[in-house]
């Protein structure tokens, strides 16, 4: 009894050290990894490499997973090279067995052990937290508490092995073994830790090559649930992750398993590796990669295949939905989008306080797109301005959970401009909804329309101006654009002043002079706002290699 609870014990602690182990790690890589998923990742090839190499340093595919779904959910990068970067997550998983193999089952290192936990454990208590020592002294730590596990679970193994009946691992079809995989795997979210107890077994000649391989085969596709439940709940692009992910295992999965005897055959006869440990790792990285490089040639078709699913679960997600706070290159990229949105929503608005004419203006994707989904809702005109509201709390809250985080100067300063447009977007909208109840007046004033085809002409072709910004931005003219529209809507605004003053002149007005210019001046307001928003929008430029540069 005392060697089964031995077993155990070795069993958490080995998945306590992973976990330990990954955080250090995290704490040193986190930003340069994703510095390189992000600007080594330009085609599905590259990003097979870049998954492998990553995974197999930070020890965790799940890590690189979320980096991944953040990414394709702020359109940061492709979903087809993002693939790649899943595929090689993969392979990548398979040097964990490599290593255990190598230190924890082939070198004595009980001398070692003690030692390594004892400085690991001293140094990340008395380090300060957050700190690049305390990472390096968690790393320490969790490479000791590994080696611990690894050896209570070797010790334990050939006592708890004598208790089983040998033939509960040697007389059931591979499939049995392939599904026992799956559901050990499932349960403790841990490909790495049943690896171990693969290897632990083999290594105790309990479990034949065989089974062993069966084994690992089920827990690579158990260790999908995590991802699956993962994106239950989460964004379309998270989903479609999560699907790829699954569809990949189940399919290298399935084939591996009906080639598993000339599989073992090619790496015992062909390769020569008589050793089963070693033999049984080769077998994993080995189907891994086969199954990389029957995959990657279809890996556009299995895109769009993906990109056709989930399209209507759910109608309608924020981006900020999409892209976890403490992946700030990701998180920045929702916000920019938002506060892209924010301005088109305010314009919208805009454009139906004063009833301007519209067929020649919403002609652009992005413009469509929004118009088309309040079309859709049928909102009024309070809601579509309590919308606007909204999003600008969602974009705060949002931003406040960013900026708890270490950012740095650039992403700092970035995130300020963008703050800045969203407040200036919704100050644009809040001016024209204040005097919204004077063009109401004004509309039903006899004799009133010469002014507003005025008003509605000036504004339509400002907010013309000033969607074509937005729709197709070009950096290196932004400034002189934005210079001649705040030019013409400050003129606009001395020629409607003197309109309007003619006008009380010389037509039966109920509307005062002074609430005239009140309109004017709250005309010109929400154009600046506005202006100044798009024009803040323009310095960011492509926020993707603005970050890069930050690094």
């Amino acid at each position: 009894m005392q060697q089964f609870w031995e077993l155990l014990a070795g069993l958490g602690i080995f998945i306590y050290a992973m976990r330990v182990l990954e955080n250090g790690l995290r704490g040193i890589s986190t930003r340069s990894l994703r510095k390189i998923l992000r600007q080594q990742t330009k085609s599905p090839g590259r990003g097979v490499v870049i998954g492998a190499l990553t995974t197999a340093f930070l020890q965790s595919s799940s890590l690189v997973s979320l980096i991944v779904v953040a990414f394709v959910g702020a359109s940061i990068l492709p979903l087809q090279n993002a693939l790649g970067v899943i595929f090689g997550a993969n392979l990548g998983t398979t040097a964990t067995g490599w290593l255990v193999t190598a230190i924890g089952f082939k070198l004595d290192t009980e001398n070692y052990t003690l030692g390594i936990i004892a400085l690991g454990s001293l140094g990340y208590v008395v380090s300060k937290a957050g700190s690049r020592y305390h990472h390096r002294f968690a790393i320490l730590l969790g490479i000791g508490l590994l080696l611990m596990g690894l050896m209570w679970m070797k010790s334990s193994m050939a006592f708890v092995g004598n208790q089983v009946d040998p033939a509960l691992f040697r007389d059931y079809p591979l499939v049995v073994y392939f599904i026992a995989g799956v559901i050990f795997t499932a349960l403790v979210q841990s490909s790495s830790a049943t690896m171990v107890i693969i290897l632990s077994g083999v290594f105790a000649e309990v479990i034949p090559l065989t089974t062993a391989a069966a084994l690992v085969v089920g827990s690579d596709l158990g260790t999908t649930s995590t991802v699956l439940l993962g994106s239950l709940r989460a964004s379309n692009s998270a989903r479609r992750v999560a699907l790829a992910h699954f569809t990949f295992n189940l399919s290298v999965g399935s084939l591996t398993l009906i080639f598993l005897v000339p599989l073992l055959a090619l790496i015992t006869e062909v390769f020569a590796i008589h050793d089963p440990m070693y033999a049984l790792v080769c077998f994993h990285s080995t189907f891994n990669l086969l199954g990389v490089l029957v995959f990657l040639p279809f890996t556009k078709a299995f895109a769009n295949w993906l990109d056709r699913r989930f399209r209507k679960l759910p109608r309608h997600r924020s981006r900020l939905a999409m892209a976890p706070p403490n992946v700030p290159e990701a998180a920045l990229s929702a916000i920019h989008a938002e506060a892209m949105d924010l301005c088109i929503k305010a314009i919208l608005l805009n454009i139906r306080a004063l009833k301007v004419n519209t067929p020649t203006l919403l002609n652009g994707s992005r413009t469509s797109a929004i118009n088309e989904q309040l079309s859709a809702h049928s909102p009024s005109y309070e809601e579509q301005y309590q919308d606007i509201k909204t999003n600008e709390e969602q974009v705060l809250q949002y931003s406040h959970r960013l900026a708890r985080l270490t950012l740095t100067p650039a992403e700092q300063a970035l995130l300020s401009t963008l703050l800045d447009a969203v407040r200036e977007a919704s100050y644009s909208a809040k001016s024209l909804k204040d005097i919204r109840n004077n063009l109401l007046d004004l509309r039903n004033q006899i004799d009133s329309a010469g002014l507003l085809t005025e008003i509605r002409n000036r504004e339509a072709s400002l907010y013309q101006a000033l969607i074509t910004m937005l729709e197709e931005p070009h950096p290196e003219i932004s400034d002189e654009q934005i210079s001649r529209i705040r030019a013409e809507s400050a003129e606009s605004h001395d020629q409607l002043h003197q309109y309007m003053a003619n006008y009380s002149r010389n037509q039966h007005c109920e509307l005062s002079l002074p609430t005239l210019f009140n309109i004017n001046r709250e005309l010109f307001v929400s154009n600046q706002s506005l202006t100044d928003a798009i024009a803040l929008l323009g310095t960011c430029g492509d926020i993707t290699p603005a970050m890069g540069n930050s690094d």
